[in-house]
């Protein structure tokens, strides 16, 4: 386990991704949907961290979950409370959907933050078909161990 800062090589690209040992690691991964309404289905598969791990996903219009309908929110799901597979629908205005991974950190007093996009926080996806991507995650800590939050996405279209 490597001691690296994520944050600064994003800061080099702009933002964009970049190679690390033969991987290609982003800070979000900005998904282009085919259809403007999809089908989302996440499945946490492990955690390995000393802060409380979840994901957000965002985008221009709604997110759809039992049958609620959320407008214009960024939606975060924590991997101790949200069920282990969370079925959504999103219906995006620009076909682009946001994910990436967050954490929690507790400070001194007790007062819980959240985090995302800093420091040691990266992700690198895993294709397992046209239609599924298991997420390797690191969180805010400067290692690259990418075990800190692992979960897989499927979409598919809704018609």
């Amino acid at each position: 386990m490597s001691s690296i800062c994520f944050q600064e090589l994003f800061m080099q690209s702009k933002g964009q991704p970049i190679s690390y040992k033969n991987k290609e690691i982003k800070m979000v991964d900005k998904i282009n949907i085919s259809s403007q309404k999809v089908k989302l289905k996440i499945n946490f598969i492990s955690t390995n961290s000393n802060y409380k791990q979840g994901i957000a996903v965002d985008t221009k219009g709604y997110i759809e979950i039992d049958e609620q309908i959320f407008k214009n929110r960024k939606m975060i799901f924590w991997e101790d409370t949200a069920p282990k597979v969370i079925e959504l629908i999103v219906k995006s205005k620009d076909n682009v959907l946001i994910i990436h991974n967050i954490w929690e950190q507790t400070d001194h007093l007790g007062n819980k933050s959240t985090f995302y996009c800093y420091n040691g926080a990266a992700l690198y996806l895993e294709k397992v078909s046209e239609t599924t991507t298991i997420y390797h995650c690191n969180d805010g800590e400067p290692d690259d161990d990418f075990d800190d939050l692992i979960f897989k996405v499927e979409i598919e279209p809704v018609l």
